[in-house]
């Protein structure tokens, strides 16, 4: 997977304090949107931690990069279209699977579940997807080329 260590990326670095998986990643993007998140906004990927809730649906750290995605080319109200957000997040998905063989977290867990060795192996599939969210973010542009000023 990656043989980086929680604390080098941004991502593991929630983690390792605290985050569950969804949190993690929307977390350790919040500095690199083009926009301010309020700490009440942040609330919103707790409930999809351990594939939601901890009942082991979808990939929870899936399930915030797709957060991110949504934040960054969601649709403002009901009259725009959702299939730019849909595309991107369909691309991902594909990635993700590819990469990680499925995105159902009872499918990547191969340890049981709230164990250290689940939480060790969950770590390694969060750094390996922040890295792969950030190409995907780079390679569609979705995010400004210079990093946001101080909020």
């Amino acid at each position: 997977m990656t043989d980086m260590k929680l604390e080098d990326s941004a991502v593991g670095d929630c983690y390792k304090h605290g985050c569950n998986c969804a949190e993690a990643v929307l977390h350790g993007f919040r500095d690199e949107l083009p926009f301010e998140l309020s700490d009440e906004t942040m609330r919103i990927a707790t409930c999809f931690g351990g594939g939601g809730a901890g009942k082991l649906g979808f990939c929870g750290a899936f399930t915030g990069a797709t957060m991110v995605l949504s934040l960054l080319a969601g649709r403002d109200d009901p009259s725009g279209s959702r299939e730019p957000a849909y595309t991107y997040a369909q691309e991902l998905g594909e990635r993700f699977a590819a990469r990680f063989g499925d995105n159902s977290c009872k499918v990547l867990q191969i340890h049981e579940y709230g164990t250290p060795e689940q939480k060790s192996h969950c770590g390694q599939i969060l750094i390996a997807t922040g890295e792969l969210l950030a190409k995907f973010l780079a390679e569609k542009k979705l995010l400004p080329a210079e990093p946001p000023s101080e909020k």
